[in-house]
């Protein structure tokens, strides 16, 4: 899965893939107007404090301050190791779970249980690992990547735990910030329960190589190829039925119109997607898509890789973007991945 980068401008992932609906979710930051810095506290120095003892404090200021630019580098910098593409295996669960736990920040999804379903679907869906002579390895099992998909509404009245908590925690954050069209198409999805709709789930570590999109995209959409996918028609209205503006009132502004007034300013705010390859789902022209971006920077610590960041003088706020696509559009994305090249 992918995560965008946003300027805040106003208020503000099958045995069965999708045969008719992709949800997925994006990463996402957006930028905010910078916040004055408080004012800092200075303490009075001693009076019998000596001009050398102060040039030693000046000197470890420098030195704290060298080593907070190398910090700030090191997070930058992209891992550089090589790497290889496999199928889940049952030893590989822990690092699947770190995996999701990235896309689903602070929740009370079932990580474990969604993890061994991806497992049990194996050989379907691809693993990154570190491609590495055993004593290299720092970590065993470790995970740098995963995709694959996950159905959603194949059980309707048997739904294991983790696909009840997705639906919830995205019905939650649809109540809060998303048209009510998409609100009611996320019911409908869950009530449906025809198996035909799965989660997407592109997920990598930060800064991870792109490089490893195509072979990851291409390799996913060939095992949904080898899978018996009955078509469905007319699904393409149907998902892009909630796109459809709000019509105009005078007077005082409902909570729906709110609503898409907010998502319009953050539709129009900067924008960069922490996994480049999200962008093409928004430039493709065929099949159809609806969205809605949610902020999550109260779901981590104030210093977490994940919370509000800076670059180049700028605030970024993250946002996860919920994406519901029709297969059309769905098949166009992982063809174009496939032969994506990262600039």
């Amino acid at each position: 899965m992918g995560r965008v980068f946003k300027k805040k401008v106003g208020t503000k992932r099958a045995v069965e893939p999708e045969k008719k609906d992709v949800v997925v979710t994006k990463k996402a930051k957006k930028e905010e107007e910078p916040e004055p810095e408080p004012v800092e506290e200075v303490e009075e120095e001693d009076e019998d404090v000596s001009d050398e003892e102060e040039e030693e404090d000046n000197d470890d200021e420098d030195v704290e301050d060298e080593e907070d630019g190398d910090e700030e580098e090191e997070e930058d910098e992209m891992p550089d190791f090589p790497f290889k593409g496999d199928q889940p295996y049952d030893e590989d669960r822990d690092g699947i779970v770190n995996m999701l736990t990235q896309t689903f920040l602070r929740t009370d999804i079932d990580l474990v249980a969604m993890s061994e379903k991806i497992i049990a679907q194996s050989p379907f869906g691809i693993i990154v690992t570190p491609d590495l002579e055993e004593e290299d390895v720092e970590e065993d099992f470790m995970v740098c990547g995963l995709c694959t998909t996950v159905p959603l509404n194949e059980k309707k009245d048997d739904a294991p735990k983790f696909v009840k908590d997705i639906f919830g925690y995205l019905l939650n954050r649809a109540k809060k910030g998303a048209p009510t069209e998409i609100y009611k198409k996320i019911e409908e999805i869950q009530d449906e329960g025809d198996g035909k709709t799965a989660l997407f789930i592109n997920e990598r570590l930060l800064n991870f190589n792109p490089q490893v999109v195509p072979a990851t995209f291409s390799g996913i959409r060939t095992d949904i190829a080898g899978l018996e996918i009955a078509e469905s028609d007319g699904n393409g209205d149907k998902a892009g039925s909630s796109s459809g503006g709000a019509a105009k009132k005078k007077g005082k502004m409902g909570k729906a119109e709110k609503k898409r007034a907010a998502a319009a300013a953050l539709a129009n705010a900067e924008l960069e997607f922490d996994n480049p390859e999200d962008k093409i789902l928004f430039e493709l022209s065929e099949g159809k898509e609806v969205h809605f971006d949610y902020p999550v920077h109260m779901d981590v610590e104030p210093g977490s890789k994940f919370h509000i960041v800076e670059k180049g003088g700028k605030k970024w706020n993250p946002f996860r973007r919920v994406v519901i696509m029709d297969a059309k559009r769905f098949d166009a994305f992982l063809k174009k991945g496939a032969t994506w090249s990262p600039v």
